[in-house]
């Protein structure tokens, strides 16, 4: 009897490998959907998968805005999401445990962006100052303009409430006897000029970017609308 199991066990143990070979290799089949915030179906996305700094797994979205991907049970994985009118779309998903195959569907709804949108608005400038405070827009906006390379926005400019006292760039600079004076830049001049340097400075490309004066409510005093996205999806 003993040596019958003394034979036997070779195979037991190759059974156990097996069996736990098999359930390390499970995987499931990740039935997408990717909608915007009307549950309209977006299609042409580039859809990736990470674990870690791992890729694992590609996809794009068909015309009904579906994907499919095989994942790993129980784990964490960052779902990046591309296409012309997205901007740093990611999401966390995790796979469900199992050890056995399975198929999971799972919707991922997404703010796209078209012309017309304001993309995000901002306080910017103290009253009556034209100095910029430290604000995402001289970060975000260089890269929204660098990974869309179609887009175009147009900067609305708050002039805000003048301060009492002038500065030297708001008085007239009196110019020679019989010459008309030129009138120096005002407060909206200088804030543009402020926020135009620093986006080009941070690797905006100026020819994009347009500017344009209204009225806005305090604390906003600069909103970023787009004028022209690819739609080429």
């Amino acid at each position: 009897m003993l040596k019958m199991l003394i034979k036997a066990m070779p195979f037991i143990c190759t059974f156990f490998v097996t069996v736990q070979l098999s359930a390390q290799g499970v995987t499931f089949l990740i039935k997408g959907k990717v909608v915007d915030g009307q549950k309209k179906a977006l299609q042409g996305v580039q859809v990736v998968a990470k674990d870690g700094d791992e890729v694992s797994g590609k996809s794009k979205t068909t015309v009904h805005g579906e994907f499919t991907m095989t994942l790993k049970p129980g784990r964490y994985y960052s779902m990046s999401f591309d296409r012309n009118d997205l901007f740093m779309a990611k999401q966390d998903f995790r796979v469900p445990d199992g050890t056995s195959y399975q198929e999971i569907s799972q919707e991922f709804q997404l703010r796209t962006f078209a012309k017309g949108d304001t993309i995000q608005q901002f306080p910017l400038f103290p009253a009556g100052q034209s100095n910029a405070m430290p604000s995402p827009l001289f970060t975000m906006i260089p890269e929204m303009l660098k990974k869309m390379p179609h887009l175009k926005i147009k900067v609305l400019v708050s002039e805000g409430k003048k301060t009492a006292k002038k500065t030297k760039a708001e008085k007239k600079t009196k110019s020679k006897k019989g010459a008309s004076s030129i009138p120096a830049q005002t407060l909206y001049d200088l804030r543009v000029e402020e926020i135009r340097s620093k986006l080009v400075i941070a690797g905006a490309p100026e020819s994009r970017i347009t500017f344009e004066k209204a009225n806005l409510k305090t604390p906003i005093d600069v909103s970023v609308i787009i004028t022209t996205l690819a739609s080429d999806f």
